[in-house]
């Protein structure tokens, strides 16, 4: 019994301070009992910011999908090469103006693509004699026709034939060929063209009376070698050559001017006054040219002036000449000298040069 009431004491306590606690702050207004640490305590209903876990959910769709750093391309839909025609290498046989647009095309060897292909294009001698004919054979496949030209040594188309795709053909070889007869093989369709160069080596008719150390001479002669009586004489800055096969002077200038050499009709007659005696070397070493050197010498004030006083008296002997082609006027002239060097004159030039010859 007496526990009994002991809880009851106890109950009726606890009531009567749970009510005290709910209307302490209407009685006492008073700031130093209203602290208002209640209310804090009671409302810890929002968290800390720090702890506010929607944050961080709305900065991940930031971080995963950021519009700005995936920039829209402005390029051509052509550019990204996505479906390009696979095939081989793109290398055109063409040439260099070949142009590799659109992307659709594939620019394999034009022969397989086109089917145009050149089987052979030959001849029937290995060598010839410059003048005579020779016999040319070609094929071509993926054409009805071709074309078959005559071309010079910088490749200049000259004279031409349309031929059919199959067959051969007798055409003349020239002198002025020199050492090769070229010719260009071409054909085309309308998807490709394709040519093929043939030279036929030419035998030369003559050859030349010397030989030269490094092929400075490149071409056959126009002419057998023409043996002749010959002379020549030494000058301060250059040479006279008298050349009776051809009844010409040559004079040879070292002083450097142009032109580098000329010539004249040795017009000099036996009878014909040989020196002017008024005319004194300035030293005893010199001399004054003459004869035909003389007459020349003192007619041409010009070739007196370049050429200085003779260092030695002229000598005789018997040489030779030969030239590249028959016209003088643009013929290269081949001249032994005294000493068995060979001169080259140039007509087309006017330079001249000293050959280098083989020791063999």
């Amino acid at each position: 019994m007496r526990v009994r009431v002991i809880k009851l004491l106890l109950v009726a306590a606890f009531g009567l301070v749970a009510c005290g606690g709910n209307t302490a702050p209407m009685a006492q207004p008073t700031g130093n009992v209203v602290v208002q640490s209640r209310p804090i305590t009671d409302t810890p209903i929002p968290p800390p910011a720090a702890t506010y876990t929607p944050v961080l959910a709305s900065a991940t769709p930031i971080t995963r999908t950021p519009p700005e750093l995936q920039p829209t391309s402005t390029s051509p839909a052509t550019r990204t090469r996505t479906t390009p025609t696979p095939g081989p290498s793109p290398t055109s046989p063409l040439g260099p103006t070949w142009t590799p647009a659109p992307l659709t095309y594939t620019p394999t060897a034009v022969p397989a693509l086109a089917g145009l292909e050149i089987e052979y294009f030959t001849a029937e001698n290995e060598r010839i004699a410059p003048g005579d004919n020779v016999t040319l054979f070609w094929k071509v496949n993926g054409t009805s026709s071709a074309s078959i030209y005559r071309v010079d040594e910088e490749g200049e188309r000259q004279s031409f034939w349309e031929v059919n795709a199959t067959g051969s053909i007798t055409v003349s070889t020239r002198p002025e060929d020199g050492e090769v007869s070229r010719f260009l093989l071409t054909a085309e369709n309308s998807e490709a063209y394709v040519e093929q160069p043939l030279l036929v080596p030419l035998e030369c008719q003559e050859l030349w009376f010397f030989s030269a150390a490094n092929d400075e001479v490149p071409s056959c002669p126009a002419t057998a070698p023409q043996p002749s009586r010959q002379a020549e004489q030494l000058f301060q800055t250059g040479r006279m050559i008298w050349v009776e096969g051809m009844d010409r002077i040559y004079v040879i200038f070292e002083d450097g001017g142009s032109p580098s050499w000329t010539q004249y009709t040795d017009d000099f007659e036996d009878g014909d006054q040989e020196r002017d005696d008024s005319l004194v070397p300035p030293q005893q070493d010199l001399y004054q040219p003459i004869r035909g050197f003389g007459l020349v010498w003192r007619s041409y004030p010009r070739v007196q002036e370049r050429l200085g006083w003779a260092l030695t008296p002229e000598l005789a002997f018997d040489g030779m000449y030969q030239s590249d082609v028959e016209d003088p006027s643009i013929a290269t002239l081949y001249l032994q000298m005294q000493d068995g060097g060979i001169l080259e004159l140039n007509a087309e030039t006017d330079e001249w040069d000293i050959i280098l010859l083989s020791s063999e």
